[in-house]
């Protein structure tokens, strides 16, 4: 995984457990993104470059772990023409790169542990990890990105297609 496209951070709940619980490395779903009243949700969503990174962060008994690792594998353009309407209806393709082991819930890394500050995951848009509430903490992207690299090097359960994180 190359932790240089590592870019955003993002909110993710399922009211019945972990979301994306079954989705394995390799693999590919629909990222979900919440259709509110503001119209800008979509564009957000569309607007995010394919080949981007992803953290997916999600609470679970009133704290918050960093779940997932995934990659934008389309343009916006192109996962448009599939947006639904609903609540839920607006999404990206993603492919999974790291994924926790969610059998063991106190291995998961913490949010607050990692990132080290609060991000602002009241909504659901992802959030830029370059956002000055991170940088307050990290100062550089570099140093963020590389805690990151060790945190998810360390807490792999599954490997990529590949034997290593690094490709």
């Amino acid at each position: 995984m190359d932790f240089a496209r590592l870019e955003y951070i993002k909110n993710v709940n399922d009211d019945n457990g972990w979301a994306y619980r079954y989705c394995l490395v390799g693999g590919y779903f629909q990222l979900n993104f919440k259709r509110s009243d503001a119209k800008d949700v979509l564009a957000h969503a569309l607007s995010l470059p394919k080949g981007s990174l992803i953290i997916l962060s999600q609470s679970y008994h009133g704290e918050r772990y960093l779940t997932h690792v995934v990659e934008l594998v389309n343009e916006g353009s192109e996962d448009e023409p599939q947006q639904e309407e609903g609540t839920w209806g607006i999404f990206r393709w993603v492919k999974v790169y790291w994924v926790a082991n969610f059998s063991c819930p106190n291995n998961i890394p913490l949010d607050k542990d990692v990132m080290k500050v609060n991000w602002g995951w009241y909504d659901t848009k992802a959030k830029l990890l370059t956002s000055p509430g991170l940088m307050s903490q990290w100062e550089t992207i570099e140093n963020l990105r590389d805690a990151l690299q060790e945190v998810f090097n360390i807490g792999a359960v599954h490997q990529p297609l590949s034997t290593s994180l690094h490709n």
